[in-house]
């Protein structure tokens, strides 16, 4: 029974029995590192496949319709209950299965106990089922609730607090470069929810926000990005003093924020990127205030915001665009690095030609040269 059991289970009659006991095997192969705590069906814990310093980018999914899925968004990395295994031992999938036919006690099952197993397996996958369809329609539920509070903002920004803090923080003034991104709007008092996960401290209230649309490759809004502005000590505004001044409400794997459209064929105004011609070349940053200041200083190109490295090479792109230009932040960490040379990997795997620029003029990121630019010229104004 033992040869004839081996030989008839697939890989994924396998992922199904290591699935109807997922928290087991999470905890098994990524064991609780101090700090490591569940959150909403999240075990966090350290990364077992490097050498991860701190509790908090890498996490399993231990219920939900996404059991077994892993991510860690230090690193971009992510997969499966099996890759799960093969990240822990450093092993390939073959060795992976083997590991996990150990692990199941497959060697040795008689044929009730395989069957019991196999019936367990099935009803665990029949409850991610249905546990998919109601996080579809949770997700359905979020992505109208991001739009709604996207459009609630004031789609004016001269005069707000958005105008203020990007012109006197990131150094990007929005009359300077001529029209304002339509993916920004202004919110005078967006609510702010916040729990501390070690002290369960409860932070709640409402500042104004800097609101950004997320869309997808159909245009259509799935999340909202919110920034919290406050009025700093030296009475200008910033971002607010909150536990995370960003935030996103919603999905937005394989989204972005539209930040520029770019300049026309002729000089024009530009298409949007779903009509975008076939040949299309989009710049890529993280952030919003990255996104705007490579604008500040190539106004004739398209630009984006993927939100966050993991997503940097996740966009789902529509087929008009076959070159992209990664703008990275300069971060000499290895994780990071490797993080970068995935994503570009990703883009070209999708068939896109696709270029890294990385500022060499000091500081992070590019608004960080925007900014020491800004303040060279002041300083020069100042002497003269």
């Amino acid at each position: 029974m033992t040869a004839s059991a081996r030989q008839t289970l697939s890989i994924e009659e396998i992922k199904a029995m290591l699935l109807a006991r997922v928290a087991d095997v999470a905890y098994h192969y990524a064991p609780p590192a101090q700090g490591a705590y569940e959150d909403r069906g999240r075990y966090f814990t350290l990364n077992p496949g490097r050498a991860d310093k701190s509790v908090g980018s890498f996490y399993v999914h231990v219920s939900g319709p996404k059991a077994g899925r892993w991510q860690d968004h230090a690193t971009a990395q992510h997969g499966d209950i099996l890759d799960l295994i093969a990240l822990s031992l450093g092993c390939n999938l073959s060795d992976a299965v083997r590991e996990a036919r150990g692990y199941l006690g497959l060697q040795t099952l008689s044929p009730d106990d395989l069957r019991r197993r196999q019936e367990a397996a099935a009803a665990a996958a029949a409850r991610r089922q249905e546990a998919a369809r109601a996080e579809a329609e949770r997700a359905a539920r979020r992505a109208a609730g991001a739009k709604a509070l996207w459009l609630s903002g004031q789609a004016a920004l001269r005069g707000t607090p958005v105008a203020y803090y990007l012109r006197d923080r990131r150094a990007i003034d929005l009359a300077a470069i001529g029209r304002q991104p339509g993916a920004l709007r202004y919110h005078p008092a967006c609510l702010y929810q916040h729990t501390d996960p070690d002290t369960g401290e409860v932070i709640e209230g409402q500042w104004p926000a800097m609101l950004a649309a997320i869309v997808n490759a159909r245009g259509q809004i799935t999340a909202v990005h919110r920034t919290w502005l406050a009025i700093g000590p030296d009475g200008r505004w910033d971002k607010a003093p909150l536990p995370k001044a960003k935030k996103v409400y919603g999905d937005y794997a394989g989204a972005w924020i539209p930040v520029w459209s770019g300049s026309g064929p002729r000089g024009g105004k530009a298409v949007s990127l779903a009509q975008a011609p076939a040949g299309t070349t989009v710049y890529v940053t993280e952030g919003i205030e990255d996104a705007l200041s490579v604008v500040a200083l190539l106004p004739e190109v398209r630009v984006l915001a993927a939100i966050s490295l993991s997503n940097l090479g996740g966009l789902a792109l529509p087929p008009a665009v076959t070159r992209v230009v990664l703008v990275a932040d300069q971060d000499e960490g290895p994780a990071a690095r490797a993080a970068l040379d995935r994503a570009v990997e990703q883009h070209r795997k999708a068939g896109r030609a696709c270029a890294v620029w990385q500022n060499r003029w000091g500081g992070k990121d590019i608004n960080d040269a925007l900014r020491a630019s800004a303040a060279d010229d002041g300083r020069q104004a100042g002497a003269a």
